[in-house]
């Protein structure tokens, strides 16, 4: 038997958990309503039949490791996504802190449970990771690219060195930590600087890229956060055309240059009504991330990177949704594949009856004073100018 994460004990009172707050029922509704995944199309005429975008099976999937912002807390690590390929290969985009140790827990429950197996199988996995891509450099969004960069380069020696897509602040920052605590990282990535595959002007790994991994296209567009932000493009995955915004207020560049995405990650750290405050902090709110969807004519929305005042599922204002374009919220070791992206949408009801949002405590600085103060910010001219804003 596959040894489990908890104990009998603990699995037994989260199902009895889990059965008595309905959430149970109502997604075994939801998903008959739905569709069986893998019998062909939904219900309501979408795709639902197990295929990749390319055609065929394929072991095509997107794991989330990460979906809150800043710091872990207990519901959500900071921000990281698997990406991998029909041909088990994969990319990450964004790898918090606590990445490789979030991927290690989700893939428990499938590597095999004898023997040198699930080492075994561990290994080549983390060596199938050939390309991340990371969006700026703000720590919740690296820190965790050095155990990976570590692991990975025990596992594979100098030979098969990763794609690394970053802002140039990440590989000064590489260089110090090899110099000073790990020179098992030399070679162990390949640097490409975001600003040499600006949308348009292609990418200088494209070859390496499109044999790994079977991306025809991977380019970054500079969105507004902090300096060297960006979004990423990329074609060619099991969803087709994928767009991530990394941090950013909502940019009508990126919705140009990623028109028509299949699926559109999107960061939506604030509540649709705290539109100041995702100003003065250069984030976006749940309404203004579907805006971008919606000009970008994305087929589906996945939210993440929300603030850990919301430790459980954040608040939709129903008003608000752009109702064509299915749109979920993105939560710690959910697991998409092109036939469950639709479904995935569907579920944040019963989610709600799992999650309560009851009795969840907010961070400290969240009252109502703090959205004045942000209010009077965006009063003052030349404010973004000033030191210590943001």
């Amino acid at each position: 038997t596959r040894k489990c994460l908890y104990s009998l004990r603990r699995v037994e009172r989260l199902r009895k958990k889990a059965n008595d707050s309905g959430a149970v029922e109502r997604a075994a509704a939801i998903a008959a309503e739905f569709g069986d995944p893998g019998r062909g199309e939904s219900n309501d005429g979408e795709r639902n039949d197990g295929e990749s975008a390319k055609g065929g099976p394929g072991l095509g999937e997107l794991i989330f490791t990460g979906t809150g912002s800043a710091v872990p807390c207990k519901h959500r690590n900071v921000t990281g996504m698997y990406l991998r390929m029909d041909n088990g290969n994969s990319m990450l985009l964004d790898v918090g802190e606590g990445t490789v140790g979030q991927l290690l827990r989700s893939w428990r429950s499938t590597l095999p449970s004898s023997g040198r197996a699930p080492i075994d199988e561990y290994r080549a996995r983390l060596a199938g990771i050939k390309a991340v891509w990371i969006s700026h450099p703000h720590a919740d969004h690296h820190l965790g690219l050095l155990r990976l960069l570590s692991e990975r380069a025990a596992i594979c020696g100098p030979g098969d060195p990763l794609v690394l897509m970053a802002p140039r602040d990440m590989f000064d920052f590489l260089a110090e930590y090899q110099s000073a605590a790990a020179p098992e990282i030399d070679g162990s990535y390949v640097p490409v600087d975001c600003r040499d595959m600006i949308h348009g002007w292609g990418n200088p790994s494209a070859d390496r890229l499109r044999d790994d991994l079977g991306v025809t296209l991977c380019e970054s567009v500079p969105v507004a956060h902090c300096q060297r932000s960006y979004a990423v493009v990329v074609d060619g995955t099991p969803f087709g055309r994928v767009a991530y915004s990394g941090d950013c207020r909502p940019s009508n560049r990126l919705a140009d240059a990623a028109r028509g995405a299949d699926l559109l990650i999107h960061e939506a750290t604030f509540e649709d009504g705290m539109e100041e405050d995702a100003a003065v902090k250069r984030h976006s709110t749940v309404g203004e991330a579907i805006g971008v969807a919606s000009r970008m004519d994305a087929r589906a929305l996945v939210l993440t990177h929300f603030s850990q005042r919301y430790p459980r599922v954040p608040p939709l204002d129903e008003s608000r949704r752009a109702r064509e374009i299915p749109t979920a919220f993105a939560f710690d070791f959910m697991r998409l594949t092109p036939a469950t992206v639709g479904l995935a949408a569907r579920l944040t009801p019963a989610l709600r009856l799992l999650y309560p949002g009851e009795g969840a405590e907010e961070p400290e600085g969240t009252d109502a004073s703090r959205k004045v103060t942000a209010k009077e910010l965006l009063a003052v001219p030349g404010a973004f100018a000033a030191k210590g804003v943001l």
